[in-house]
């Protein structure tokens, strides 16, 4: 398989501030290795405060990394030019209703994007909106609504379609299901497998769900206290963890469903 995501030893590293002075400094991140290829799945998991979220801004470009490289189509992205990497790399967030801007309708939303980076005039942005629109299953109508007027899951689909509209290699997912109830959850994820078959789109989840990852991944990298502790192919990883904590991670499932079978027979 081809290449498309190469990552070289990125680090993450925050000055702590005492007053006037350079306090400390915190590594949020350690040096960290990985490759995507086209068309696969990474899920990065991890307890909180692992690094995961780190990862997933410095790829996507919404912070930039203390030290290591970036390639994509084997070239460097240059880690201050956020607009190179705009169309190739778009990034969802968790909390879809915050991630929307409650003044502006749905349409003009998804515009921006290809106002800033398409030379299309108004009548191509507006069907190139309303195609990507009907490709995340929203309704025209939806065009003209504010974030306010559509349900969680509408949200989240119109977060899907900003990510997309721009024909992206890669979509990074920050924990975007969290918000969703198991049967919109279940809606969403089908929704983007379909779509990555479609449109060939690689994908990196954040995620803490055992069950969405082994349904959706091809990779899993393991993530704990800023360092990567294990990497390899979700069935790989699955079936033989070298790893206590990737076999805890990988195994909470089994634990939720016997605790959620245990209330019930409460």
């Amino acid at each position: 398989m081809t290449k498309l995501l190469e990552v070289h030893a990125i680090c993450k590293y925050y000055q702590q501030k005492q007053g006037w002075l350079p306090g400390r400094r915190i590594c949020a991140l350690e040096p960290i290795s990985f490759s995507l290829n086209k068309g696969e799945t990474l899920a990065i998991m991890g307890e909180t405060g692992s690094g995961k979220s780190t990862i997933a801004k410095l790829i996507a470009g919404a912070d930039v990394p203390s030290n290591g490289e970036i390639w994509l189509h084997g070239k460097r992205l240059d880690p201050h030019n956020y607009r190179q990497r705009c169309r190739d790399i778009r990034m969802i967030f968790q909390d879809s209703m915050r991630s929307l801007n409650p003044q502006l309708t749905i349409g003009k939303q998804l515009s921006e994007a290809l106002k800033f980076n398409t030379n299309w005039n108004l009548a191509q942005q507006t069907e190139h909106v309303l195609q990507t629109l009907s490709k995340v299953g929203l309704l025209p109508d939806h065009y003209h609504f504010y974030p306010h007027m559509l349900s969680t899951g509408q949200q989240q689909r119109v977060c899907i379609a900003r990510a997309i509209i721009l024909e992206p290699q890669i979509i990074v997912a920050d924990e975007a299901f969290v918000a969703l109830d198991p049967s919109i959850r279940a809606q969403i994820i089908n929704l983007i497998l379909d779509l990555q078959e479609d449109m060939g789109i690689s994908f990196i989840f954040v995620s803490h769900s055992p069950e969405i990852v082994k349904h959706v991944a091809d990779k899993i990298l393991i993530m704990h206290r800023g360092k990567m502790i294990e990497f390899g192919t979700t069935e790989a990883l699955i079936h033989n963890p070298q790893h206590q904590l990737t076999r805890m991670l990988l195994q909470s499932e089994l634990l939720n469903k016997a605790l959620k079978h245990t209330t019930t027979q409460e």
